[in-house]
């Protein structure tokens, strides 16, 4: 991970030891940022940092099933942001898995790919959003923004 610049808000976990995160203890809403090229998921997280967002980021897929198992219930993630084509464990597999699980499948996956034949998220088992590869931060955020400020009509 060359990300230098984690602060309070944003954690890139530690690749050896995914139980890092877990000791966390983020009350506000976060993104859980995956993707094998740690240059997207660090420019990822500098984003969120300057937008104020919360983040975690993981660089190896095979990580990612054990970390969000050690999550206490109140604290996952309230949006994962998962690349497609992964060695290991490619994210076709995570958000499958995810989806089948009672206690995660209530997380959105908003999925990442440079794959031309994936054309939405419907096509993704357990993807609620998509976006294409590359892509502009804008687009990402108001996608983000969607899952982690509060909804009007949810505060009644």
């Amino acid at each position: 991970m060359q990300y230098s610049g984690v602060s309070a808000s944003t954690l890139l976990v530690d690749e050896r030891d995914p139980r890092s995160a877990a000791a966390l203890s983020i009350n506000d809403p976060y993104v859980l940022v995956i993707d094998d090229d740690e240059d997207i998921v660090n420019v990822i997280m500098l984003l969120l940092e300057i937008e104020a967002y919360f983040g975690i980021g993981l660089s190896d897929s095979l990580k990612v099933l054990d970390l969000l198992e050690q999550l206490d219930v109140d604290h996952l993630p309230s949006v994962i942001l998962l690349d497609l084509m992964m060695p290991g464990l490619s994210g076709y597999d995570i958000a499958m898995i995810l989806s089948q699980n009672e206690r995660l499948q209530h997380i959105p996956i908003i999925i990442m790919t440079a794959d031309s034949r994936v054309q939405g998220a419907s096509s993704i088992q357990g993807a609620i959003d998509y976006i294409a590869k590359p892509f502009n931060l804008e687009p990402l955020l108001v996608k983000l923004r969607f899952y982690l400020d509060p909804h009007p009509l949810t505060e009644l």
